[in-house]
């Protein structure tokens, strides 16, 4: 439907949408519970009692799973209502039917929406919900479904949850803002050096906190939102919120070898179905030249030979797999702490602590340094980690020599270009480019591995049953 769709006006979508984020942070620490005394207070003008208290009102009080952005609004201009002019309480009806009418009419594409990890059926302790960025859980989220056959499906702003807001706000956020800004943190250049310190570092710390900052706050709405009571709605708008139109779609076709992929793997979960980072590479092996094979039946015998050579050496080759430092996503959180202010010590600081923390936290669980296992048996987690810390390490690396007199190739360049020397102090560092990929790259991908599991390893019935039981806790059920 073409037509519905150019009625969209961009900016009106953008403003919606950053209205929504608004609410949520004020939602994510007060609740109804946080809202006016002036309102919550009962007496006999019950038309001016916001929708969500009026104790007349048989519905539901519901996290922001089940909350539509249309009820949210709802209900925060009706709490607010007590305290605004005459003339607004007069036209409050008609107010909020246009308000209803523009979100109704704005539809928005699945592929740009983000979910929460309990609307893909995962439980408190699955993978997903400790190992995730905005990035990792948008794929997620997409492979989701296109399993589930929900693709370029139509939402309208109405109906997208508080949840499903929060989500995609921040990954929006994330990726135009946080990343650049990290990476910016990384390059920027020492300027001015007061002994082993520098006022580039000085500069940089702001923007460092203000990632951590933002991060963290996002953590805890998340979570938060899902388990507070948001706002009440009625039993036909909370199976309804954030369902897809029915019959809107958008043109696009899902490709192939995404479909392929979607096709295997669902989200893991620990008691049925564990996650593709705990399989051993031996199996990875495996199904690459299985599938390999099975797509160019010509070259099968060689693919076969190859393969045996290559299981032969992983068995025969033995690893020390406990000195592979644990991944900095199994920190606590003053280990984490501890690691990200590590990188604004010159020359030692970053990767290298790092390693270190993450060395005395495999110390601290009892690990064996001695103990070996073939490389067949390694897990795609720990090659992954162990390939993690190795790009760091060699980032860092080339930072300290840079650091420490050496030519950075950026300055170089830079001065061929100008016909002039370039004070190295005056330089962007390049190393911010050289360990952006480690960052917004491997993890990201690391995380997607971690958060699914092949569907051929699932031992129990996936959680899409309603019947299963599931463990999530807070003063919302369902």
């Amino acid at each position: 439907m073409p037509g519905r769709v150019r009625r969209v006006r961009p900016r009106g979508r953008v403003a919606v949408v950053a209205v929504a984020l608004c609410v949520a942070v004020t939602l994510a620490f007060t609740g109804e519970q946080g809202l006016p005394r002036a309102a919550a207070a009962p007496d006999s003008h019950s038309k001016t009692l916001p929708r969500n208290l009026s104790p007349a009102a048989k519905k539901e009080c519901v996290g922001s799973r089940f909350a539509p952005l249309g009820v949210v609004f709802e209900s925060v201009f009706d709490s607010l209502l007590p305290t605004l002019g005459p003339q607004i309480k007069k036209d409050a009806p008609a107010i909020k039917a246009r308000m209803r009418s523009d979100l109704k009419r704005i539809k928005v594409s699945s592929l740009w929406v983000s979910n929460h990890p309990y609307d893909m059926d995962a439980d408190d302790a699955d993978p997903i919900m400790r190992y995730r960025d905005p990035i990792s859980q948008y794929i997620v989220t997409q492979l989701v479904n296109v399993r589930r056959g929900q693709t370029a499906h139509a939402i309208s702003l109405d109906n997208l949850t508080l949840a499903q807001a929060v989500e995609t706000v921040f990954l929006y956020l994330y990726v135009t803002v946080l990343v650049p800004a990290t990476i910016f943190r990384r390059t920027v250049p020492r300027l001015v050096d007061f002994g082993p310190l520098s006022l580039g570092m000085f500069l940089s710390i702001p923007i460092m906190l203000g990632v951590v900052g933002v991060t963290q706050l996002y953590k805890a709405m998340s979570i938060n939102l899902t388990l507070s009571c948001v706002a009440s709605v009625t039993k036909e708008e909370k199976e309804h919120a954030g369902k897809f139109e029915k019959d809107l779609r958008f043109a696009w076709a899902v490709p192939g070898i995404v479909r392929d992929i979607a096709g295997q793997v669902s989200v893991a979960d620990v008691e049925s179905c564990r996650h593709i980072g705990t399989l051993p590479l031996k199996r990875i092996v495996t199904r690459t030249s299985t599938f390999l094979a099975k797509t160019n039946p010509t070259m099968a015998p060689q693919i076969t030979g190859v393969t045996r050579q290559l299981e032969a050496y992983m068995r025969t080759t033995r690893i020390h797999h406990n000195l592979i430092p644990t991944d900095p996503a199994d920190f606590t959180m003053g280990e984490w702490i501890l690691a990200q202010i590590s990188y604004m010590i010159p020359v030692v600081g970053g990767a290298p602590i790092e390693a270190i923390i993450g060395l005395n936290r495999n110390h601290l669980d009892g690990l064996d340094f001695r103990e070996t296992v073939p490389l067949s048996e390694l897990t795609v987690s720990h090659s992954l980690t162990a390939a993690y810390y190795a790009w760091g390490i060699a980032a860092h690396i080339v930072e300290a020599v840079w650091y420490l007199g050496g030519q950075d190739s950026a300055a170089g360049i830079l001065g061929d270009l100008l016909a002039t020397d370039v004070s190295p102090a005056l330089m962007p560092r390049t190393v911010g480019i050289l360990t952006a990929p480690n960052f917004y790259g491997l993890v990201v991908f690391h995380n997607v591995l971690r958060s699914m599991c092949l569907d051929e390893d699932r031992t129990g019935p996936n959680r899409t049953n309603k019947n299963v039981k599931r463990k999530r806790q807070g003063i919302v059920q369902w």
